[in-house]
């Protein structure tokens, strides 16, 4: 096998950014991590000299820092010595720390403070050493910086700085992300690690028993794009978040760290192989692609045409065709000849349960700005007519709190339609038969294993089981944040959203940050944005509390840090937002519009600024948040929320359309639907509720109004999620527009 040497040339002088940003730490290429277990650093830092911060010698002042990072590591430990002999080297496989007039035998740069040599084998890291330079009078202290010019340099600052590289972090100044950091490429006052730092760290070093590598669910996919245009690049993985994304232009780190994201005003020099590497604690994978500028547009060709397939009833099927072309292209799928469904931008269709009914010829018609071409036609053939039952998905374990709701779903197939019986620790559970099994008001008393049993005239299986475990914490699950992304028009100049505090038995007040970011997105690669603004904090119709521009407030800037929003940037941005320490129980909307009636994209946020350590069963909580908002065809409504805490928390979420026409509300869309995301992978969906009765049940607990139609096309997902951030997203089917509700709900 041979080594791989990593150079970390490190730490110029400079100012740090203290600006903070969706996407955090930037791990080194392949995110390469040490074995499990100790990581020994042989501490050879001499001669010792008087240090400002009192410490005894410069071994205890590495030691320190290693210490510092020792916190945030699972897997792995730094342990340390300063009792070795031997002369220091490179590429012995011994860690050295030592002061150096170079970096064995390797020059410094004009302003490297420091350099950390690191070896590795595939993604192991087998070796990393670690040398400051000793052209500078180096000193240790804390807070700012001490004259920076010329020669003088901070140890210890500089030393916790290297020992990241150590462990497998880099710059992420550099890969376009401006986090507060001592991990970023120069030095300034932070002088121990910030939160970017500390979830660097935990991410390479997590405990990942359990733990599912990243596998690609939607790759990159070539794309040729005519000059000027603009070019989405997503991809979709399974696996155990959290990941990192690190995408490349022929094998050059890109700026961009998240899932997607669009690149507008393509030229000629945006062409090449694009790729990005999704990384979690248990490995990585790799998709690319190749985009190819054109002056022209291509029409398309068929280079794959769909594949004939034979299947029982019941399952799913998949046909796919692979053309090439510019881009965008739009696929138009035929059954028999005849339009099968709307034409999408996806080169696959699937039929999910297929019945003797779908039988037929498939073909697709692949169309651009150059034209349009058809495949070849696939026969479907079912065979048979029966199907016996199969788990598509079991229920998954939990742990909730004492007293609270859990929710568990299965999802299941087989022909005739199969009957569903839940079972606690082997016994049948009296009156389970409906999916999903809701138990409210859980008890160490329903603790146990739980699984689900599927019947038909051909047989029955068990699913996988499900372990449900009570805690008696007071750090239960709990609403800590939620958001409205949308976007405002000339016809519709603001939107409401509704919040409410409370809770079973809960008391006082709440502080909330509520936010409305317009400018700040842009940021985050959003264009058009809406450019000033605006919102209103109202009780019943009395406005509480506003803000137009928020000025750099340092009490905001203040609350920002403590519940973990993204800065702002700079001061004089045209972004809002309010702080309010002591809210009342009860309901508040908030009302999101632009001070000069612009239009563009906005997100209202809402935090619970309540501390971890303030918090109490009796604290308020947020309960609730609703938002009613005109849909066109196209749009998508998107909510976001939090779950902090340490246990799973059970949510009733809610597309509402034609739930609002029985209230006598005109004009509302016909056909929603839901689907929810876990970073950018859909977990649950939902388009009709189908009237189960466990939903109006819940509904009526959390005093929903009531669906009175059994049949209609509202969309309801009950589910529970352990603690972490998700996306709701509400969109109309098959163009479906006007009016809908979109309601997030705790189920206590």
């Amino acid at each position: 096998m041979h080594k791989l040497l990593h150079i970390f040339r490190c730490l110029a002088f400079g100012g740090l950014l203290a600006t903070s940003c969706l996407n955090a730490f930037t791990t080194t290429s392949g995110s390469a991590v040490w074995p499990d277990g100790a990581i020994v650093m042989n501490l050879q830092l001499a001669p010792d000299a008087p240090l400002s911060d009192g410490q005894a010698s410069w071994n205890a002042a590495a030691a320190k820092m290693l210490a510092l990072w020792n916190q945030h590591l699972v897997r792995s430990t730094f342990y340390w010595t300063t009792d070795k002999t031997t002369t220091p080297a490179s590429g012995n496989l011994a860690n050295e720390v030592i002061f150096s007039a170079d970096n064995f035998g390797r020059a410094y740069g004009d302003s490297t403070l420091a350099v950390t040599s690191s070896f590795r084998i595939g993604t192991r890291i087998i070796e990393a050493d670690v040398t400051f330079n000793t052209k500078y009078k180096w000193d240790s202290y804390s807070g700012a910086l001490r004259g920076t010019s010329g020669v003088n340099a901070e140890f210890s600052r500089v030393a916790l700085h290297e020992f990241g590289h150590v462990i497998g972090l880099s710059h992420p100044d550099q890969a376009g992300q401006f986090v507060s950091a001592v991990m970023n490429s120069t030095a300034g006052d932070i002088d121990t690690l910030t939160d970017d730092d500390k979830s660097g760290a935990a991410f390479l070093y997590a405990a990942n028993a359990g733990t599912v590598a990243p596998s690609l669910l939607i790759p990159l996919y070539d794309q040729t794009p005519l000059k000027g245009d603009s070019v989405e690049f997503s991809v979709s993985v399974s696996g155990s978040a959290p990941f990192s994304y690190q995408w490349r232009r022929n094998n050059v780190v890109q700026g961009v760290s998240t899932a997607s994201f669009i690149l507008s005003n393509i030229s000629a020099a945006s062409a090449g192989t694009w790729s990005v590497t999704v990384t979690n604690s248990r490995g990585s994978v790799t998709s690319s692609m190749v985009l190819t500028v054109t002056d022209t547009y291509v029409a398309p060709t068929i280079s794959s045409d769909p594949v004939s397939v034979t299947s029982l009833p019941g399952r799913n099927v998949v046909f796919t065709v692979g053309a090439k072309g510019s881009t965008p292209r739009v696929y138009q799928w035929k059954k028999d000849g005849v339009n099968y469904g709307n034409s999408t931008a996806s080169d696959t269709l699937t039929i999910a349960d297929v019945q003797p009914a779908d039988t037929g010829r498939y073909s697709v018609v692949v169309s651009n700005n150059g034209g349009s071409v058809t495949s070849k036609e696939a026969l479907l053939t079912i065979n048979g007519t029966t199907a016996a039952p199969k788990f598509i998905s079991s229920p998954a374990s939990q742990t909730i709190s004492s007293g609270s709701t859990v929710v568990f779903t299965a999802s299941v197939s087989g022909i005739p339609t199969p009957t569903l019986n839940w079972y606690r620790n082997g016994t049948a559970i009296s009156g389970a038969t409906q999916n999903p099994l809701v138990l409210t008001k859980a008890s160490a008393a329903q603790a146990g294993t739980y699984t689900c049993v599927a019947t038909n005239s051909i047989g029955s299986v068990t699913s996988n089981p499900a372990i449900l475990s009570i805690s008696s914490t007071n750090d239960f699950g709990r609403l800590i944040n939620l958001s409205i992304l949308t976007n405002l028009s000339a016809a519709e100049s603001y939107f409401t959203l509704g919040v409410t505090l409370g809770g079973e038995n809960t008391i006082g007040t709440k502080p909330l940050l509520i936010r409305a970011a317009g400018p700040a997105l842009r940021a985050f690669g959003l264009a058009d944005v809406l450019p000033d603004p605006r919102l209103e904090l109202l009780s019943g119709s009395t406005v509480i509390e506003s803000n137009d521009n928020w000025a750099g407030s340092d009490n905001l800037k203040k609350a920002f840090t403590t519940v973990g929003a993204f800065n702002y940037g700079e001061s004089t941005s045209k972004d809002a937002a309010v702080y309010k320490s002591d809210t009342a129980l009860g309901g508040y909307t908030i009302r999101v519009g632009d001070t000069n009636r612009g239009t563009g994209s906005v997100i209202a946020e809402i935090y619970d600024a309540t501390s971890a350590g303030n918090f109490v069963a009796s604290t308020p909580r947020l309960i609730n948040l609703a938002v009613l908002k005109q849909m066109s065809a196209d749009a998508i409504l998107t909510t976001g929320f939090v779950i902090g805490g340490s246990t799973a928390k059970s949510m009733l979420i809610r597309a509402i359309g034609p739930g609002l026409a029985a209230l006598g509300v005109p004009g509302v869309m016909a056909n929603p639907k839901l689907e929810l995301f876990s970073g950018s992978a859909v977990i649950a969906r939902n388009d009709n509720w189908e009237g189960l009765p466990q939903l109006t049940t819940v509904g009526n607990s959390v005093g929903a109004f009531a669906i009175t139609d059994a049949n209609s096309n509202d969309a309801i997902l009950l589910i529970t999620l352990a603690p972490g951030s998700y996306t709701a997203q509400l969109s109309g089917v098959n163009g479906s527009a006007g009016l809908a509700l979109l309601e997030v709900y705790e189920v206590p």
